[in-house]
């Protein structure tokens, strides 16, 4: 499996990709992607507290069905959130877009451990259960495997070798390439080029006093600006 570095990255260049946003602050908004693509290893844990660190790895939270879950469950929280904090001239994202971020967030933990060298059994992992129950691998491995312990005692020490620290410069380069690439992508003028609602206040118009200027927000003010100038249009056509 990569280590916490390809992972948290891979979250990040999701996080980067979408304007799809978890959290108001960006720097907790990444924190929370990087959180969810970590998350399929937290099956260590059952086996860490049995003694066996590896013994439900690679099972039922590497899956499409847990990613599904997840996502569902993500989903629905962040859209009942910030339905709820958002004003009402500009509605909340879909919650279609929640679960479809959140999802392919925790599903790109599985798509970078099947690119990944599995040294131990179960090799490979139930990356389609409930649909399917095999367990997949590919021969083409992009990360090598670390070595760690499959004994809880020693398990993190196990860690912190030259060989585990030597695959974390490499997933770093790899991965951190991939969000720059993302970012450069996202900064393209014909993506970065978003339509703009006009500010009445700074019309020629307004600035001459023929048209008053409303507190509205600028979307609902223009709406008011456009019917006050066809009532004018039609009352001069009257006399």
């Amino acid at each position: 499996m990569p280590l916490p570095v390809a992972h948290s990255l891979a979250g990040y260049a999701i996080a980067e990709a979408t304007d799809i946003r978890l959290a108001k602050k960006t720097w907790i908004n990444v924190s929370i992607f990087a959180a969810l693509a970590n998350l399929p290893d937290i099956d260590y844990l059952p086996g860490f507290l049995l003694g066996q660190p590896n013994r439900f790895h690679h099972l039922w939270t590497h899956s499409l069905g847990f990613a599904l879950l997840v996502g569902l469950l993500g989903g629905f929280i962040c859209w009942r959130q910030r339905r709820n904090l958002i004003q009402a001239e500009k509605p909340a994202p879909q919650f279609g877009l929640y679960f479809l971020m959140i999802s392919a967030a925790v599903f790109s933990h599985c798509v970078l451990d099947l690119f990944t060298e599995d040294s131990s059994p179960p090799y490979g992992m139930l990356m389609l259960w409930p649909f399917d129950q095999g367990f997949y691998d590919v021969t083409w491995n992009l990360f090598p495997s670390t070595h760690k312990s499959n004994e809880s005692a020693t398990f993190f020490a196990s860690l912190f070798q030259w060989h585990n620290v030597k695959i974390a410069l490499r997933e770093f380069l790899m991965m951190a390439s991939i969000v720059g690439l993302v970012k450069l992508i996202r900064r393209l003028p014909v993506l970065s080029r978003r339509q703009r609602p006009v500010d009445i206040k700074n019309t020629q118009v307004a600035r001459l006093g023929l048209l008053e200027v409303s507190p509205l927000p600028s979307e609902l003010a223009n709406r008011r600006s456009l019917t006050s100038l066809a009532e004018a249009a039609e009352q001069d056509e009257h006399e």
